[in-house]
């Protein structure tokens, strides 16, 4: 296939690693050039209005039209499933290479509690899909993090609380990364386990989760 008949949709959603997929997809569709889609895909229940996940569309629409590309919202209908609408939107605009990120704990939860990547591949046929690492953090703070500082997780009432203040035995301290053009206590927070560094999400001050 002729590199002029190449078309690349890069897959984004709500999490921090956004930006760099769509800088990776950006220099592919620089390199082969060929046409660069971004695409969020929505889900089928309405969720209510999410401000600092607006924010993040916002930047995502932003930084894909700053690199010629055209961003795209997609729902998912009633029965369908992300793999078919990401299947859908790739034959509609004639796409040949997708990418998408792969991390622990993100939106991309059906990729390690089922079969995310095998339902993908079944749909799209001879497209090329490239897995993109974006557990990384540590390359990418500088870019969408402010500097870190010394902080807490303080347990409170079943939840943990970001604190700049240890109180009580539990407290788990670490340093917190806040998220670049916010005036909330958004972003991640590295905890050091056993010589290993893990970062986990914080949202307006609170350790969220992810749900096994």
């Amino acid at each position: 296939m002729d590199r002029q008949q190449e078309s690349i949709l890069v897959c984004v959603h709500y999490g921090p690693h956004g930006q760099r997929l769509i800088q990776r997809g950006s220099r592919l569709a620089k390199l082969l050039n060929a046409p660069l889609r971004v695409l969020t895909v929505a889900p089928a229940k309405r969720e209510e209005y999410n401000p600092e996940k607006e924010r993040y569309v916002a930047g995502w629409r932003r930084q894909t039209e700053e690199n010629g590309g055209e961003f795209l919202v997609r729902a998912c209908g009633a029965g369908l499933k992300t793999p078919d609408v990401i299947a859908a939107a790739a034959k509609e605009l004639g796409v040949t290479q997708i990418l998408i990120g792969h991390a622990s704990q993100s939106f991309w939860h059906e990729i390690t509690h089922g079969d995310f990547v095998d339902e993908l591949l079944e749909r799209i046929g001879a497209v090329d899909l490239h897995i993109v690492a974006v557990q990384r953090y540590p390359e990418q703070l500088e870019d969408t993090h402010e500097q870190g500082f010394a902080a807490y997780l303080v347990p409170r009432r079943g939840r943990y609380t970001l604190s700049r203040e240890a109180s009580g035995e539990d407290a788990i301290k670490g340093v917190f990364f806040r998220e670049l053009d916010t005036d909330f206590d958004s972003g991640l927070f590295k905890i050091v386990k056993d010589g290993q560094a893990e970062y986990v999400k914080i949202v307006q001050g609170e350790w969220i989760k992810s749900r096994s």
